[in-house]
C-alpha cells in the first residue's frame, strides 16, 4: 500500500507540473521588478536547496521591508517558480522578496523540511542587509502546505520546546507578522490528508514521538508561539474549515490576527491570490495582508 502512495504522491507532483507550466503560459510577469533566480542557500547537491529573490526595479538602492514566501503544495508537490508571478506582485508593492524552495515528501519528512526552512532563513538573515532589506521589518508569507511549514518553522524559532521535539536547529530570523493563506494547517484530523498523509510527513510511528502533541497546531507551543498573523480563505477553498478553526485557536492563545474570507465565487477557490494573482480580488487580497504585515 504505501508503495502505491509514494507512485500516486509523484505522479500528482508530474500532473501539477504539466497543469502549472500551461497557466504560465497565458501569465506575463510584471514589469518593474527584478527577479535574481537559482541561488543556492546551502552549499550542497540538493536541488530543492536554492531560493529565488525579487525587488522592484525603481528602488535600487533603497532599504525595502523584507516578506520571505514559502511556496504550497501540501508538503508533497509545488515550487518555487510556481510562485513567482505571486512574488513579482508582492515586490512590487515595495518589498525585498526571497521566495524559497524546500524537499518534498516522500523525498523526506516533516523535520527535514523543518530544516530546510532554518537553513534558507539563516541565509537569508545573514544577506538581508548587503541585498538592502530591513532586518527590523522583516516578514513571511506561505499558502497551504507551505503555511503550514511557516507555521512550525516559525513556532520552533520562538519556542525551544516544538524545536528540541522536532530535532532541528531553528533559525535565529524572527518575523514581525505572517501571511497564511489557506493554510493546510491540520494533517492528522480523521480526513482526506489525515488518513494518508501523517505517516509520511512524521514517520510511521510518529504517535510515539516526542513530536505527536504537536503535530495539532492548535497546541499553545504552537498558535501561542506566532507573531501577528493575517488569515485569507475563500467560501471555495476546500481547506477553508482549517483556517475557520486555525483563527479560533490563534484566538484562544490571544495571538493578534486578522481573517479575510471572501465570498461565494466559482473563481475563488483554494489559495486563489497564489494561483491567479492577477484577478481585481487577488490584488484585494495581497493588498490587505501587506497593509497587515506593514503595521507590526
Amino acid at each position: 500500500m504505501s508503495q502505491f502512495f509514494i507512485k500516486n504522491f509523484y505522479k500528482q507532483r508530474a500532473d501539477f507540473a504539466k497543469e502549472a507550466a500551461a497557466r504560465d503560459k497565458v501569465l506575463s510577469f510584471p514589469e518593474g521588478v527584478i527577479e535574481q533566480k537559482d541561488i543556492r542557500y546551502l552549499d550542497d547537491r540538493i536541488e530543492a536547496h536554492r531560493l529565488d529573490i525579487f525587488r522592484p526595479a525603481d528602488r535600487d538602492g533603497d532599504t525595502l521591508p523584507v516578506i520571505v514566501n514559502v511556496h504550497g503544495g501540501g508538503l508533497l508537490l509545488g515550487s518555487k517558480e510556481f510562485n513567482r508571478f505571486f512574488c513579482a506582485r508582492l515586490s512590487a508593492l515595495g518589498f525585498l522578496v526571497y521566495s524559497i524552495e524546500y524537499r518534498l515528501v516522500p523525498d523526506c519528512e516533516f523535520y527535514e523540511q523543518l530544516s530546510d526552512f532554518s537553513d534558507a532563513m539563516n541565509f537569508i538573515k545573514d544577506r538581508i542587509v548587503s541585498d538592502h532589506g530591513d532586518p527590523s521589518r522583516v516578514y513571511a508569507v506561505g499558502d497551504s502546505g507551505g503555511a503550514c511549514l511557516l507555521v512550525y518553522g516559525t513556532a520552533a524559532g520562538n519556542c525551544p520546546a516544538v524545536a528540541k521535539a522536532a530535532h532541528i536547529t531553528p533559525s535565529a530570523l524572527k518575523f514581525r507578522a505572517l501571511g497564511l493563506i489557506s493554510g493546510m494547517f491540520y494533517t492528522t484530523r480523521f480526513d482526506k490528508i489525515g488518513l494518508f498523509l501523517p505517516r509520511y510527513l512524521y514517520g510511521k510511528h510518529y504517535k510515539k514521538r516526542a513530536f505527536a502533541p504537536y503535530t495539532n497546531p492548535d497546541h499553545a507551543d504552537i498558535a501561542g508561539s506566532l507573531p501577528p498573523c493575517f488569515l485569507i480563505t475563500s467560501y471555495r477553498d476546500h481547506l477553508r474549515h482549517y483556517t475557520i478553526n486555525f483563527e479560533k485557536a490563534l484566538t484562544r492563545c490571544h495571538t493578534p490576527h486578522e481573517l479575510l474570507d471572501f465570498p461565494d465565487d466559482p473563481r475563488l477557490t483554494h489559495a486563489f491570490c497564489v494561483f491567479e494573482p492577477f484577478m481585481e480580488e487577488s490584488t484585494d487580497a495581497i493588498t490587505s495582508m501587506t497593509q497587515f504585515l506593514l503595521k507590526y
